[in-house]
Formats: structure tokens, sequence, C-alpha cells
């Protein structure tokens, strides 16, 4: 009798933190509107993926959905989506989406549109056997703080098993955390490892973090990241992506295995933190240059962190170029706590363009932008608002 080890390689799509339904504080409603819908078409990529690799099912490891109250058009596209895949999609509910009576994944709405479809939400730990001899297990969330012994429980369960078994987790290792204060209890990379080494386990699915990343010594522990930006690149590394993974059966002579990762691009948006030392116009041309060479801008976001000693002049240019910027990208803003530029005013700078009781006015605010004081920073501001609007009048 063949064993479920002698088969050929399992192949899968291993995905997290879709979080459909999120909306970002700085996009207008135009670009929150292509954003909410590439989120969703960066989902529906998956299932073209999985089809051109070969892969025979997806695990989704928690927050597929952004909370437990996203809009009805959120539940129903999302589920139409999921209900069109060509190969078994797993959902392991999330902190964002937990199992409790509120629950989007058990609303009627989405389960009415997968029932009997490619989607089974994990709802106990399972195991679930989605394709012959390949066998996912795992814990999902039923609260916003479920209790932690639960994963550590399922793990001293686990037996030795002839087929392929995927463990699907949701949540921030004590790894991943490096001694910083997670808001829940954190997942045991020593635990996960070792359950690995055991046998126990040939892949651990994990979702919370949104980058890619690699858990642990080896290759068999990953997140796999958001499959749509999220955060700017200064915080969330590598997102955009789901992993490939290709798991080789046991040999003959009872050498595991291995496993081979692969991320798969499905992303479209970037966020970009921007900083630069404003101090010329040389200054201010490089950045433009930086920023202009930027390709599909309408889905790239921007915020930039200037510091310098500018002119008038300078900073009305400053200015111009953000205005530019706002339009043509989904989002571009200054970072008021990593910019500060001082405006050095000279009298040339408004010579012959204003005179009499402006003229004086003038000359408060470049006695107050040269002073150093609380007020200098809004001193030079308004003088290089006045500077543009003195000089688009001029024109």
């Amino acid at each position: 009798m063949t064993s479920p080890r002698d088969r050929a390689p399992v192949r899968f799509l291993h995905s997290a933190d879709w979080q459909l339904g999120m909306t970002r504080r700085f996009l207008g409603t135009e670009s929150q509107a292509v954003y909410t819908a590439d989120r969703l078409a960066a989902v529906a990529a998956l299932g073209d993926l999985a089809t051109e690799h070969g892969a025979e099912f997806v695990v989704v490891a928690g927050d597929a959905f952004e909370d437990n109250a996203v809009p009805r058009s959120v539940v129903l596209r999302a589920a139409e989506t999921l209900a069109a895949f060509p190969v078994p999609v797993l959902v392991l509910p999330g902190n964002h989406d937990p199992l409790d009576v509120s629950s989007v994944l058990r609303c009627r709405d989405f389960s009415a549109a997968v029932e009997g479809g490619a989607v089974t939400v994990i709802d106990q730990p399972g195991p679930y056997e989605v394709v012959p001899g390949v066998e996912v297990v795992g814990v999902p969330w039923t609260s916003k703080r479920p209790d932690p012994a639960r994963l550590p429980a399922l793990l001293a369960s686990l037996e030795q098993t002839d087929s392929v078994r995927v463990l699907v987790a949701h949540g921030g290792t004590d790894e991943v955390y490096s001694g910083q204060s997670p808001s829940v209890e954190s997942i045991s990379v020593a635990a996960l490892e070792e359950t690995v080494d055991a046998g126990l386990v040939d892949y651990v699915a994990l979702g919370d973090r949104h980058s890619v990343t690699r858990v642990g010594s080896g290759d068999r522990i990953r997140y796999s990241g958001s499959p749509e930006t999220t955060a700017f690149d200064d915080v969330e590394k590598d997102s955009g992506s789901a992993l490939l993974i290709e798991l080789g059966r046991d040999g003959a002579d009872g050498a595991r295995g291995g496993c081979e990762v692969t991320a798969l691009r499905t992303g479209r948006w970037s966020f970009r933190a921007l900083t630069a030392q404003i101090d010329s116009d040389d200054d201010l041309d490089a950045l433009a240059g930086r920023v202009e060479a930027i390709e599909d801008k309408p889905r790239t976001v921007i915020k930039l962190g200037l510091t310098g000693t500018v002119g008038v002049a300078l900073r009305a240019r400053i200015d111009e170029l953000l205005a530019r910027w706002t339009e043509l990208f989904a989002s571009a803003y200054l970072r008021e706590r990593l910019t500060h530029l001082v405006v050095r005013a000279d009298d040339e700078d408004f010579s012959d363009l204003v005179g009499g009781y402006a003229g004086r006015a003038v000359e408060d605010l470049v006695d107050l932008a040269a002073s150093g004081g609380e007020q200098a920073e809004d001193a030079g501001n308004a003088l290089g608002l006045l500077y543009r609007l003195v000089e688009g009048g001029s024109r």
C-alpha cells in the first residue's frame, strides 16, 4: 500500500493579514476606494497564482478581515472572490476577526456565499485533511485576548503521522518582539522549532507580522506578510507578497523531505518614508529627482521628513512641490515630528515686492523667523506662503 508520504511534493500558498476593509487615514476618498479594491485584487491574485504554480490549497494565517464590523459590501465581495477559488482555502480567525459571537466569518453574508465551496474556516484545532495525505492544524482566535495556553496544548497533543502536516497560527513570536511588550501572549519560537525538529509538523504558517519574515534558524517557520502593503517602508520592510511552499516527501531511507519557499508578488501599493536635508536648491533638486522617479504614483504614498535652513524662495519652492505631489500621489505630506525647516528670511527676498504696512509686517516676520523662538517656524512658513502669493501675482 502506498504511504501518503510516497506521493509527489506538496505545494501550497501561505498568506495572511488580508485585513479586507482596511482604511488609511492619510488617503482621500478617491485613493481609499482604489486601495480597497486593490486589497481584494491581491487576494484574487492568489487563486491565479495557485493555478500558475500548481498549488493544491491556500492557508490564510489570520486576519482575513480588518474587523468583525466591516461594511457589508466588503464581506459580499470577499465571499464572492473566495467562492471562485480553484483550490481549497483554509481561513484561520485572527485578532482582527476573532471567532466570537459577532464574527464576520460566521455571518450569513459570508457563510452562505462560500457554503459548499472552496472555503473552510478553521474553527477548531483540527486536523483538517485538505487534500489526501495533507492535514492542517491550527488554533483560531475566539476573542481579542484568547487563552495563551491553547497553542502549547495543541503542540503537546500532536502525534506522529504519515501525512504532511501544516500548522497555522496567528500572533507575534517572542523572537520577533525581541524584548518588547507584546499586546498578547507571544508564541514561543523554541516550542515551534522543537515541534518541527521532532517531525510532528512540516511547516508553520504564521500571521500577524505584515512583512515576509523567516522565524527561527530553519526554513520551515515563516510569516507570509500581508498581500498588499499596509504601512510605510521604515516599519514594513517586505510586504505585498504570498509564499509558495513546496514540501518534499520523506525518502525511503527515512530522510526528511525538503522545504522550498518562494515569495510571489501580489501587491501594487508602496508607502515610502523619505528624509532629506535641504539647505540649497541643489538639495531640493536631488529630492525632487528621487520623488519624481517613483513609478505608479497614484498607488504610492510618500511622507517626508525635511530638515535644514532655507531662504524664503526655497521654502516657497518646497511648498510648490508638495502641492504638486499631493495631486500626483495617492497621498503626500510632511511628517511634523521629523520636519524642522528654519527659514532664513533676507530683506532681498521681498525687495520691490511689498511696501507700506505689508512691508512692515514682512519685516516683523523676518525678525521673528530669525529669532529661533517658538514662533520662528510659523513665521518662516508664513513668509514662504506670502512669497508664493506675491510672486504669483507679479507674473
